[in-house]
């Protein structure tokens, strides 16, 4: 992710942003649907055979914990009107601009091609000028528990928008039914609907179960959450690449562009988004980083914001340095797995952007990440590289190669910022954290987003797995042992 400009006798450097290295001398298918009502028929109860009478009993397997609906559900919702769900929904937002100013007066079924007016069975809201995109997770979560079926959708005519379908019995005999009944599937969309954009959907309220209009899910299951920590280390693992041709190749393969014309030098951004989302440490649910490499590319804290801006403040801390990394002392700020580091050049280099992968059992911090040379010989390759030693103050890249090397370019001269996931930092400094529950949270979504298991959870706060959360309620999410 270098980026350098040679010359036969005079090498001259610019300060680039990116780790770039200097070169060298679809239409959309509708179908008319099914007007049949959905239905969800739960499996046949099997008798079993009376066991023979010297048999020895097997012991029944303990049933996972039951969770409490998400937050904000209503029981009183199935009977309310589309204009009073949306005034509940909007009641558990603080936006902007609130939902009513973002609504559309016509919404299309994707399905069969007709374009209604919104108010009554259908509402549509603009998402576009949300400018933190994970915003839009929470109007779909508000909407969710005021009794909507909300689709996150993007076409020619709406651009980005909210589809939400009113959640009632006679929804499932009209054109809308295949937007109910796929919003409870994990993974699933309205067979024929092409311009669904990737959210999390969360479980159903219990009245939308007792009415028949989803299945009985476990609490979590739909969201498909995910509370273990991250192994850095192991999603990292196959993108190392020791040759150039290898390196392009996993740069068209995370395909921040075309697939084609990606290249390795600048793809310091975008393999860190991808190590990141192999190693499944992002934030459930949905914002600018979802399926999106590109947004890592070319970043500059200082300058755009990104890659930080992204997140929720919520979710990270950020420490910032003004001391060269070739010379700042990491015992008083140790580097952890997970940990995003930008260092930033002066006037003879380049900026980069890394995630650290691990450390081993002698305090050494690594990271897999790309290393451009353009002297004496033209390589680029992806490495585990020793960022630092911590009992050898004169190992490892920052100390050496990237805070030494003129030749090639140095980075980390002009400091640099640490990013550090909420999760890791309340597990690091072993003191519990506090939050407030948001509409649509659950014990096991709270997990997933703070990768503490539930029962940790419940247990810090005198819970039991089936209470219900209410919405503003504070918890503690203690850390983990």
């Amino acid at each position: 992710m270098k980026r350098a400009l040679l010359a036969l006798v005079v090498v001259v450097w610019v300060n680039l942003t990116g780790c770039m290295p200097l070169p060298t001398p679809p239409a959309a298918v509708t179908s008319a649907p099914t007007r049949a009502r959905a239905t969800f028929t739960p499996p046949p109860t099997l008798t079993p055979e009376a066991p023979a009478a010297a048999a020895t009993p097997t012991p029944t397997p303990l049933e996972p914990p039951r969770y409490a609906e998400p937050a904000g559900c209503q029981p009183a919702s199935l009977n309310q009107s589309a204009a009073d769900r949306l005034a509940y929904a909007e009641s558990l937002l603080t936006l902007e601009t609130p939902l009513a100013r973002r609504q559309l007066n016509q919404a299309r079924n994707n399905l069969t091609g007709a374009l209604v007016w919104t108010g009554q069975d259908v509402l549509a809201f603009s998402t576009g000028g949300v400018q933190n995109r994970y915003r839009i997770q929470d109007m779909l979560n508000a909407l969710h528990v005021a009794g909507f079926a909300a689709w996150l959708r993007s076409d020619e005519q709406f651009g980005e928008h909210i589809l939400a379908v009113r959640l009632a019995p006679d929804m499932l005999e009209s054109a809308w039914a295949p937007y109910v009944s796929a919003f409870f599937q994990a993974g699933g969309v309205p067979e024929g609907e092409t311009r669904i954009l990737p959210a999390l959907r969360l479980s159903p309220c219990r009245w939308m179960v007792q009415a028949g209009l989803a299945p009985d899910l476990p609490v979590g299951e739909l969201e498909q959450v995910d509370w273990r920590q991250p192994d850095f280390a192991a999603a990292a693992e196959p993108f190392i690449a020791s040759t150039t041709e290898q390196c392009s190749a996993v740069a068209h393969g995370i395909g921040w562009l075309d697939g084609r014309t990606e290249a390795p030098g600048l793809m310091c951004g975008p393999l860190t988004w991808a190590i990141t989302n192999a190693a499944g440490a992002f934030p459930p649910g949905y914002g600018a980083w979802v399926n999106a490499p590109k947004t890592f590319w070319l970043p500059k804290p200082s300058e755009n914001g990104r890659p930080w801006s992204l997140f929720d403040p919520e979710t990270y801390v950020v420490r910032r340095f003004s001391e060269p990394t070739g010379s700042v002392d990491f015992s008083q700020y140790p580097l952890e797995a997970g940990d995003m580091v930008y260092t930033y050049s002066r006037q003879d280099g380049f900026d980069h952007l890394l995630v650290v992968t691990d450390c081993d059992a002698d305090g050494n911090r690594f990271s897999v990440t790309n290393v451009v040379k353009v002297k004496p010989f033209e390589l680029t390759t992806i490495q585990r590289v020793l960022l630092y030693a911590a009992n050898d103050p004169g190992a490892g890249f920052y100390r050496n190669e990237w805070a030494k090397d003129r030749l090639n370019g140095r980075t980390g001269d002009g400091g640099f910022e640490v990013f550090r996931w909420a999760w890791r930092a309340k597990d690091i400094s072993g003191q519990a954290a506090e939050i407030d529950v948001r509409p649509g949270d659950s014990l096991p979504l709270i997990a997933a987003r703070w990768k503490t298991p539930p029962e940790q959870i419940a247990a810090a706060n005198g819970l039991q797995p089936g209470d219900a959360l209410r919405v503003g309620q504070r918890l503690v999410i203690p850390p983990n042992p």
